[in-house]
């Protein structure tokens, strides 16, 4: 499976774990619609200072996962995240969306 990067940020900047981002997004993503199963997501970058962090997905379900960031409902509610921006590699994404952020 093709992967997918998605960088973040939650605004106001509040204090949550990588493990408190995670089960919000499981919660929030529609398990029916993959078959039941977990859907292959992952905060593989956190800083907690700044409120910015990378969530890596694949390709078939970064639909899924950016609908339920921003549903009124879905992971936005629970912690006011915000999407930055989409990219296929690490690298594009922090060079176009993620270090522009830090300044």
């Amino acid at each position: 499976m093709r992967r997918r990067y998605v960088a973040f940020q939650l605004m106001p900047r509040t204090e949550a774990s990588k493990r408190e981002i995670y089960e919000a997004l499981m919660r929030s993503l529609s398990l029916s619609e993959n078959g039941g199963g977990r859907p292959p997501i992952r905060v593989i970058d956190y800083n907690v200072e700044k409120g910015l962090g990378i969530i890596r997905c694949g390709h078939k379900y970064i639909g899924q996962l950016l609908n339920s960031i921003e549903e009124a409902e879905g992971v936005s509610a629970e912690l006011n995240l915000k999407t930055l921006g989409t990219s296929g590699s690490i690298k594009a994404l922090k060079r176009r969306f993620y270090h522009k952020s830090f300044k």
